[in-house]
């Protein structure tokens, strides 16, 4: 390993142990971690950011050439250390500057993560469609890797995941599982799902759907048979809805919102909100979403785009969605306020809708006082 290397691995191990997320490297504006989703410059950084991204550089796939095609590059990080990376480096107008977002050896489990039993059970499917939602840095890898890891653990199984890059690398257990980087072992996501249907795992996790191609290939492999895993960036589980069916030309939609009907098990839009007092950590509040028979009606679709949207959210928020085991971002929040591990001021800059977040504190007995 060289020193430069050498260099990366021990800060990711000094500020992962210190509970950061990611460490970001600059050529000339020294090095930055992040820790409960605040960025800080790194105080006592005294190694050449142009050393450590030159390195860095030649982890990329394809090396420097990568990084001057496409401006970007993506890899996986990993110098035997206490920590992986995932690394994005990329060109910009102070020269160049990387992120690494430092990743567990460990895959937390899923009540350490504190995932309701509802969405742990859907690991169990035995087809069908799962999406999990949420902003960059939202903990979904997170959360996918805990469920995998968990029927790894239990299930003799097979389970087949598509990564850009690979992130948590599964443990030995009971199940078959094959990890496939894009860029290195396939070319595309869609070209791995297409692959991974001819293997005939149970479960296939795809990293993220990010365009039609995508879309398409896991939709078909869940109506084929396969419980089918992945990522996008929504805010709630409506909006996530509309944005894979907006993936489609519009004579194409129709038909996906009849297959979503039939292969959508559930969505989980989730994101992560600085605990309470002065220990520092985030806890994660979830939106749950099941493809019910109201909900698959929805999924239909009346022809009004937006109404469709909203009334998504309605039944999230009615008595119907809460009695099939719906929970609407509003009022996980406002659990989180009533359980004391989030502030009232960050529930109400993090819901949306500021009413029904109000409404779901006064059901809980929460004062409902406007931040």
């Amino acid at each position: 390993m060289s020193n430069a290397l050498q260099i990366v691995s021990e800060l990711m191990d000094e500020y992962g142990q210190g509970g950061a997320s990611d460490i970001h490297l600059t050529t000339n504006r020294g090095a930055y971690y992040v820790k409960d989703k605040a960025t800080k410059p790194m105080e006592k950084f005294n190694a050449s950011g142009e050393a450590l991204l030159s390195a860095l550089i030649e982890t990329l796939p394809r090396g420097k050439a990568e990084l001057d095609e496409n401006g970007q590059g993506d890899a996986s990080f990993d110098q035997g250390g206490q920590y992986r990376g995932r690394l994005a480096v990329r060109h910009e107008l102070g020269g160049l500057s990387c992120t690494l977002r430092i990743i567990s050896r460990t895959i937390p489990t899923t009540r350490e993560l504190g995932l309701a039993d509802s969405v742990v059970k859907l690991a169990g499917r035995p087809s069908g469609l799962v999406l999990f939602v949420g902003q960059t840095g939202s903990g979904k890898s997170t959360t996918i890797a805990s469920m995998g890891n968990l029927v790894n653990q239990q299930l003799a199984s097979s389970i087949y995941t598509l990564e850009k890059p690979i992130e948590y690398i599964y443990p030995a257990g009971k199940s078959l599982i094959v990890q496939r980087e894009i860029g290195v072992h396939v070319h595309s996501f869609a070209e791995g799902v297409e692959n991974a249907k001819r293997s005939h795992p149970r479960i296939i996790i795809v990293g993220e759907i990010l365009n039609v191609e995508t879309a398409r290939s896991a939709l078909l492999a869940a109506a084929s048979g396969h419980l089918v895993i992945s990522t996008m960036h929504a805010g709630t589980a409506a909006e996530a809805v509309d944005s894979f069916i907006s993936m489609f030309t519009a004579e194409e939609q129709g038909l996906v919102r009849t297959q979503l009907a039939q292969s959508l098990a559930g969505v989980v839009a989730q994101t992560l909100i600085p605990k309470a007092g002065d220990q520092g950590g985030l806890v994660m509040a979830q939106e749950i979403a099941f493809n019910t028979r109201e909900f698959a009606e929805l999924l239909r679709g009346s022809g009004n785009r937006s109404n469709d949207t909203k009334l998504i959210q309605q039944l999230l928020l009615s008595s119907k969605g809460k009695a099939d085991g719906m929970v609407s971002m509003e009022e996980s929040i406002a659990t989180l306020v009533k359980a004391k591990k989030i502030t009232l001021a960050s529930g109400y800059s993090i819901a949306r809708d500021r009413d029904a977040f109000q409404e779901k504190l006064r059901q809980l007995g929460v004062q409902a006082t406007a931040a």
